[in-house]
């Protein structure tokens, strides 16, 4: 009997503690891991926007470099950005989770320019708007 009172007189966390402690710890990592998924997710969308702002950029500065038509070619199906023309072809890959609107067979002339528009990119929630002018190929965002 003088042991099973000595066991007992031993401090330690109970099992419900010890459950509540190990919730609460899920619960911070599993709320870290949500943040660490759209953190990527919005790293993805911004190279993105970027890549495609680049991509237009670059053609109009071909097209006034070789002298000829550039055409730029978003395909939503197969998820990529393609510069056509001026003896230059680049292809860009976009992630499948974006979508851009209005850049379809997007001229730019001779001497660079190309009428004024607005491309929309949308994707993992986000949302971004880029006018064209027809300035030297410069995009502004809005």
């Amino acid at each position: 009997m003088a042991k099973l009172l000595n066991r007992n007189s031993i401090l330690a966390f109970t099992l419900i503690e010890t459950l509540i402690t190990l919730s609460i710890c899920c619960g911070i990592l599993l709320i870290g891991s949500f943040q660490l998924r759209r953190y990527q997710q919005r790293m993805i969308f911004d190279s993105t926007v970027k890549e495609v702002s680049t991509t237009i950029e670059q053609a109009s500065r071909f097209s006034v470099i070789t002298g000829e038509s550039i055409l730029v070619i978003f395909s939503p199906q197969e998820h990529y950005l393609k510069i056509l023309g001026g003896h230059c072809d680049k292809l860009v890959k976009i992630d499948k989770g974006i979508h851009i609107s209005n850049l379809d067979k997007f001229t730019f002339c001779n001497n660079g320019s190309s009428r004024p528009r607005t491309i929309e990119i949308t994707g993992f929630g986000f949302t971004k708007k880029m006018k064209y002018q027809m300035q030297w190929g410069r995009v502004t965002e809005q």
